[in-house]
């Protein structure tokens, strides 16, 4: 039995429209080897009487001069189909009769040539993306996104000069039961299957995003600018449409369905610590890992449905064994961010079902059984994908839990003491490190540390990997090793905890935390002989600021998030300022501003000199819209450092907002004095000269700036928009191109181009392509939506005229 669904073919789908947008400046440079020219665009015919088109030939085998015009049209053709016309504009011909025959053949090897490298990055059965292309794309992001996600130099940088990219997303999606298909119908059927999912999830995709066939019936989608919710909605649309394809089987006359399973995760919100300081290629396998274990959790709790990377912790947590003693295994790992001492509530799906009730009179009652709580367990060690649990309580002995019950992530209290009239049991010890476990070793801390003014904790996360770089070694040898040498520099008589497979903990009583320095650095130094990979170190103390003895442990935690992100020398931090100043900027990245000011506000009362804090502060009140408030705290950094570029940048822009023109230009000119290649800072006074018609000075500004470091790909895009103010449509045309090879999804420059067509009468539908591509990547400018409004129009297309301009008036 066969679906009757056509097996894509080897040589895959025709150029089309969008091929030779894309081709565009690859063409150019094949046919400038020929021919001068100052500037070029291509145009599509309508029809193929369209005047453009005459002259070409029966067989497109003939280029068109027109000296009076200085044009040459040269016919984009294959498999005898006029694609478009690449228009060379300033052209000059010296001998045409021997080379206007010739530039068609140019223009076939280049559209060949154009074909084999999309054939190297795209997959031919799916006719989507191949993995690695979507690699590559994530690659890239990250790096447009990390100058951007913390507080810096560039973060009120106006939408105008730079487009911010606050993160992106990243979906999987896999196709359930799906080797069914090749058992039931064969490997060609099953092939025909991948084909036409593949072109619906091209048509699916955004259009700024980029879809991809991983590998089998594993795909991957690239979603700029998504959020974690929209990101999972996306991914539930892939779900809910493949559900409702059909494959009919021509054999039989019957017909097939199959649901998927999708995972998602969200950059840089599902990033941590360490791992934002890695390559940005294994940045992009970390978040590819991600996302793939939010698909296999999918795919444990029923399948047909989307899960979130962020949420596994909270609601995809799985029992998956009972074991002797009160203990159970459980799907969640340091992987999912799960850590010992979490507890969580156990329910049952199963419970979960309609009933139906017929009453003597025959009236029928429907309803649905309500969660029942089975019980509540709590980690105690945590491996990379699993954990291992015991049970606190159990709601009723005759309902025990189960392999496939679901976890709840139950409110944390921060301290685990025993419940009131309750006898807490003996205190247990690891048996290998002969430090306490998890739970008891908190315990034997909150009833310990009231008895004390002052207390300290030290967190040590061990390094990753260390059993494999010691030739097969046992991890539980290393944890052994590890905690001989804390208790050699921290004392032997220290209270030490197995925090997870990974992290030690000990509590210092009467000590200050800045007191275990010296002795955290012995630490560490004995550890990294020992180990052979460097560990890292987080101290945090009581008292400190207002925090509570509760907060202790959260506090550590932070230290160690800072200690981590040490670029050099040991990996230890105490407590401090700056460590509340990386909070802050975690917090800012995910977009909680409120709580990233309240880190900040935290970091300045322990340091007011922190002109990070205080600079960050300042940049949150601004998102806020508080510029009064944003201003006074860019001045006080100032008058602490009255060169530290940041803040006098930052404070232009506040004054620019404020409509205090005078003064953002002297902060811009004091930046640059402290700073000649502060790039923002030249393109906002090459922008304020531009919109007072002062165009010489605009370009002078903007010429220094493509000097600058990363200059040509912040710039081109002001280069072109002078030139477009003064006319200059041809110079225009130029630095856009070269800004779009810089960043094909530069939304402004797309916006600017699409235009530019217009205004110049060429083909509207190459302005409507680039117009949808802008208003997708920036769906909040309004300005992006009028302009694919009038692409349209121009094409007689009213109803998504209409519906353009409508988004334009809700933006």
């Amino acid at each position: 039995m066969q679906p009757t669904i056509a097996p894509a073919s080897q040589a895959g789908p025709p150029l089309a429209q969008g091929d030779l947008i894309a081709a565009e400046q690859f063409l150019r440079e094949v046919f400038s080897r020929f021919i001068g020219f100052k500037t070029h665009s291509l145009y599509f015919p309508r029809a193929a009487d369209d005047p453009a088109a005459a002259g070409f030939g029966e067989d497109f085998s003939q280029a068109v001069h027109l000296p009076a015009e200085r044009k040459v049209l040269i016919p984009l053709a294959e498999g005898g189909r006029l694609l478009g016309v690449f228009v060379a504009r300033g052209a000059s011909v010296t001998a045409p009769r021997t080379l206007l025959p010739l530039l068609p053949r140019v223009a076939a090897l280049a559209l060949a040539l154009a074909r084999l490298s999309r054939a190297v990055v795209t997959d031919p059965l799916s006719g989507l993306a191949r993995g690695e292309e979507l690699i590559r794309a994530l690659s890239h992001e990250i790096e447009l996104v990390q100058d951007r996600i913390l507080p810096g130099s560039s973060s009120l940088v106006d939408p105008g000069l730079a487009g911010p990219r606050g993160g992106f997303g990243l979906a999987v999606v896999d196709l359930d039961y799906f080797s069914r298909v090749s058992g039931q119908h064969g490997f060609l059927a099953a092939e025909a299957v991948l084909a036409e999912v593949g072109a619906l999830f091209g048509r699916l995709c955004p259009q700024q995003g980029l879809a991809a066939r991983l590998h089998d019936d594993l795909f991957g989608f690239f979603l700029p600018g998504a959020s974690a919710a929209r990101c999972r909605e996306t991914a539930e649309t892939f779900v809910g449409e493949l559900s409702r394809l059909t494959f009919p089987v021509a054999a039989t006359g019957e017909s097939f369905r199959l649901t998927a399973s999708a995972g998602c995760a969200a950059y840089p919100q599902d990033m941590r610590g360490g791992q934002f300081v890695a390559p940005p290629a294994e940045q992009a396998r970390i978040l590819l890992r991600k996302a793939k274990k939010a698909l296999a959790v999918a795919k444990d709790l029923g399948r047909d449905q989307a899960m979130a990377y962020h949420r596994i912790l909270a609601e995809g947590g799985v029992v998956l064994e009972r074991l002797p003693l009160s203990r159970l295994s459980v799907s969640l790992g340091r992987f999912a961010d799960a850590e010992p001492g979490q507890r969580f509530l156990v329910w049952s799906p199963r419970n979960e079902r309609p009933r139906d009730i017929r009453k003597s009179d025959g009236e029928r009652l429907s309803g649905r059984s309500p969660t029942v709580i089975k019980g509540e367990i709590v980690l105690m060690d945590v491996a990379e994908d699993m954990a291992f649990a015991e049970l606190l309580q159990l709601s009723d002995p005759h309902m025990p839990i189960e392999p496939g019950d679901r976890l709840l992530l139950a409110s944390q209290s921060g301290d685990e003491t025993a419940p009131d009239g309750a006898a807490a049991a003996p205190p247990r010890r690891d048996k290998v490190s002969g430090l306490y476990e998890h739970r008891d070793f908190l315990r034997l801390v909150a009833a310990d540390r009231e008895k004390h003014p002052a207390h300290a904790l030290v967190l040590v996360l061990l390094p990753d990997g260390t059993a494999e770089r010691r030739q097969g070694r046992p991890a539980e040898a290393d944890m052994a090793e590890a905690a001989a040498a804390c208790r050699a520099h921290f004392g032997q008589d220290a209270l030490g905890g197995r925090f997870s497979a990974t992290k030690l903990v000990f509590y210092q009583p009467g000590r200050q935390a800045e007191s275990l320095r010296q002795a955290a650095e012995g630490a560490l130094a004995a550890l990294t002989d020992r180990l052979g990979a460097p560990p890292a170190i987080g101290l945090a103390g009581y008292p400190c600021l207002d925090y509570s003895r509760a907060d202790v442990p959260e506090n550590c935690r932070k230290a160690l998030d800072h200690a981590l992100l040490l670029p050099k020398g040991p990996k230890l931090a105490v407590f401090d300022s700056l460590s509340l100043t990386v909070s802050g900027d975690r917090l800012f990245a995910m977009g909680d501003v409120y709580a990233a000011m309240e880190e900040y506000k935290q970091a300045l009362l322990l340091d007011d000199a922190n002109s990070l804090a205080r600079n960050s502060l300042g940049i949150c009140l601004a998102r806020l819209g508080r510029l009064e408030a944003a201003r006074s705290e860019f001045v006080r950094v100032i008058g602490g450092d009255p060169k530290n570029t940041m803040a006098l940048y930052n404070l232009g822009c506040v004054c620019r907002r404020l409509s205090e023109t005078k003064d953002a230009r002297g902060a811009f000119q004091k930046c640059l004095r402290a700073d000649p290649g502060h790039v923002y800072s030249l393109l906002r006074l090459g922008r304020m000269a531009e919109e007072d018609r002062r165009f010489e000075t605009a370009r002078k500004y903007y010429r220094r700036a493509m000097d600058c470091q990363d200059g040509p790909r912040l710039t081109l895009r002001h280069l072109a928009r002078l030139a477009f103010a003064r006319g200059r449509l041809d110079e225009a045309r130029e630095h856009l191109h070269q800004a779009l090879l810089h960043d094909h999804r530069d939304a402004f420059s797309l916006h600017l181009m699409a235009r530019l067509y217009l205004e110049e009468g060429q083909d509207p539908a190459i302005a409507e392509a680039m117009a949808r591509q802008a208003a997708a990547l920036r769906p909040e400018r309004a300005e992006f939506w009028r302009e694919l409004a009038r692409a349209c129009d121009a094409q007689g297309k009213a109803e998504a005229a209409r519906e353009a301009r409508a988004r334009a008036d809700g933006v």
